[in-house]
């Protein structure tokens, strides 16, 4: 019965959720843990009113999520990529390679946790990772014979790199922003599992002392990350060709227009005593393609073109 309750019941409590205000899982539990920010970016820093509580009765959350996609959906204008449900994640940092199961929603309310000791679950009934919003994958620390799948999650930092593979073959990274460790009772429910603006990935488990007479640690962990965008499918656009037929008379210093079509200008440097490139003319397309100074003749100039793309070509011959 004991091994019972160690492996099964206590996992459970760690995903409890609260529902309707979460002011009953305050009959629950009770710890005095306090809010531990164990790594995070300098960009990370916001706080945040949220209501706060275990992870329990998650059909609340369900709806709520519902609710969040179509509110999102009517201020994205442009069409996000179609993501999948995830197959396995990686942390290389932490030496973590394993698959990915969906849990959901027990008819007793709380979140489904993973089968064994490895496992790592994925909230379904939450955003897919890559999507608009916070994806929750949650593994257990530990198990009555030893380290289980996350027990080193703690030892993660803001920077650290965490991959995700979905079912059809893609590779999504995220990079971690912030690794905080909560009382039970204290975790802010709509930051790890709520709306953003932002694609996340919070990564969850147990922590701190485990509680024998509660059958659960008294700490959550909680690493949030946020996906790295990927580039953009369009390829580069070329540079311009340089500006060719260059000459110096006197103090002038001319050139030939460049022939493509998209050019809107022309940038004269002068090379000075130290070496440096000085930006010393802008020329419009359609002005005389020249530049008149004291120092032509005595310094080296040399010219670029420059296309509607804000694109620059290599140096024309310099003189």
């Amino acid at each position: 019965m004991k091994k019972f309750f160690y492996l099964l019941v206590f996992p459970l409590l760690i995903f409890s959720f609260t529902a309707f205000g979460f002011s009953h899982a305050e009959k629950l539990f009770f710890s005095s843990a306090e809010t531990q920010v164990i790594s995070e970016k300098d960009s990370a820093n916001e706080e945040l009113e949220e209501e706060t509580g275990e992870f329990d009765e998650m059909h609340e959350f369900a709806h709520f999520q519902k609710m969040s996609e179509e509110t999102a959906a009517e201020e994205v204008k442009t069409p996000a990529p179609e993501r999948f449900p995830p197959e396995s994640l990686q942390i290389p940092g932490i030496d973590v390679d394993g698959p990915v199961e969906e849990v959901g929603i027990l008819e007793n309310g709380q979140m489904g946790v993973p089968d064994s000791a490895e496992g790592i679950g994925w909230f379904a009934p939450g955003v897919k990772p890559g999507e608009q919003g916070n994806a929750v994958l949650a593994g257990h620390v530990d198990s009555r014979s030893g380290p289980a799948v996350f027990y080193d999650l703690k030892e993660m930092s803001a920077g650290d790199e965490v991959q995700v593979t979905d079912n059809e073959g893609n590779e999504l990274t995220f990079e971690v922003t912030r690794v905080v460790s909560y009382d039970r009772k204290e975790a802010p429910l709509e930051e790890i599992f709520g709306r953003s603006e932002k694609r996340n990935l919070n990564l969850i488990t147990c922590t701190g002392t485990f509680n024998q007479e509660e059958g659960t640690h008294d700490e959550r962990l909680v690493v949030y990350t946020e996906l790295v965008e990927e580039e953009s499918d369009v390829p580069a656009l070329p540079e311009p060709s340089s500006p060719e037929e260059i000459d110096v008379r006197g103090s002038v210093f001319t050139w030939h227009a460049v022939s493509e079509n998209d050019i809107v200008g022309y940038r004269v440097y002068e090379v000075n005593e130290d070496e440096e490139d000085i930006l010393v003319q802008s020329v419009a397309a359609y002005e005389r393609k020249s530049y008149t100074s004291e120092t032509v003749g005595t310094s080296q100039h040399y010219v670029t073109a420059v296309n509607e793309a804000g694109i620059e070509s290599p140096p024309s011959e310099m003189k």
